[in-house]
């Protein structure tokens, strides 16, 4: 029983730990794991957007289309260039979903940003079908309807900037009746040269002194 607990508790530290070295958050979005569902309704929250990461160091099984990926503002004033990224790419896959209850007083503006470790690859905001399939979350039901990206035609609708170094994405949205979503793919640590200065990894002392704790019962325990 104690490797049991043992087992799930540095299963837990390791995976929290994975999803914190993967970027930074400031402003009103917080890191979750994969949620079972992220269509309308199934997944609210009033105040924060939710960010995940959906499959890390995958090698893409065909090509994928992004919607943008050049430095800059995209909003109702922009237009997005995108770009396929070829077959074979190792890349990691990020999901950010905002959605308000449905009595919630509406639009709700979230605004935050995201410092990745890896360069920005490209950004999907409007049609998710094909990478839904692709780099989409394992277990986790994605909506089918249109309408669920972001509202770029809305002068006082969503935008999200990507900065000039790729490694960080702005955003600001109003939420209303509808999720605001978008995926954003980085390159994946696999196929990339170490960064010269990279950001620390924000793992609290409290993880791991779980962590350290777990391994040293464990080994008690086989001894």
């Amino acid at each position: 029983m104690k490797s049991i607990i043992t087992t799930l508790a540095i299963g837990t530290v390791l995976s929290l730990a994975g999803q914190a070295s993967a970027l930074t958050l400031s402003g009103d979005v917080n890191m979750v794991f994969a949620p079972a569902d992220v269509t309308a309704d199934a997944r609210t929250n009033n105040n924060r957007a939710l960010m995940f990461t959906e499959q890390r160091d995958t090698t893409l099984a065909s090509s994928l289309q992004v919607e943008a990926y050049l430095p800059g503002v995209y909003d109702a004033s922009s237009t997005a260039a995108g770009r396929t990224l070829a077959a074979g790419r190792v890349v990691t896959s990020f999901f950010l979903h905002s959605d308000v209850s449905a009595d919630a007083a509406t639009p709700k503006t979230m605004s935050g940003s995201i410092t990745f470790n890896e360069k920005i690859l490209g950004v999907i905001f409007g049609d998710f079908a094909a990478s839904d399939t692709l780099v989409g979350a394992p277990g986790t039901t994605y909506e089918s309807a249109v309408g669920h990206g972001l509202d770029l035609s809305d002068p006082n609708g969503d935008s999200f900037r990507i900065s000039n170094n790729r490694m960080r994405l702005d955003f600001n949205f109003n939420v209303s009746g509808i999720t605001d979503q978008i995926r954003i793919i980085t390159a994946g640590q696999a196929a990339t040269v170490p960064q010269e200065n990279p950001i620390p990894e924000p793992v609290t002392p409290a993880l791991l002194a779980m962590g350290l704790g777990s391994l040293a019962l464990r080994r008690r325990h086989i001894a």
